[in-house]
């Protein structure tokens, strides 16, 4: 696992939209203000939890996703990273995320 601080731009941007299914997991824990499990994030967005797991890592490794271990292990996206507030501002304005 590389640390975000040891990541250029360009590659935590390559590493964070890698795929659909970061971006998928992205809408999913935007358009919710709770913490998501493994499980709410499958039944969300229809991802095997193997690809669900995979990257969620990605997303935790450069800063973009939290992860807290209560009773159960769960999600939220770090609203404090500048690059996803960046982010979900142009995911707002094409559209494809709707929070308040």
């Amino acid at each position: 696992m590389v640390s975000a601080k040891k990541l250029n731009g360009k590659n935590i941007i390559e590493k964070g939209l890698g795929g659909l299914g970061k971006l998928k997991l992205i809408k999913a824990l935007a358009e919710e203000e709770r913490m998501m499990t493994i499980y709410s994030l499958h039944k969300k967005t229809h991802l095997k939890r193997e690809d669900i797991k995979r990257n969620l890592s990605d997303l935790i490794d450069i800063g973009w996703v939290r992860e807290e271990k209560l009773a159960n292990v769960l999600y939220r996206l770090n609203r404090q990273n500048e690059i996803v507030q960046h982010l979900l501002t142009f995911l707002k304005n094409v559209e494809y995320i709707y929070y308040p």
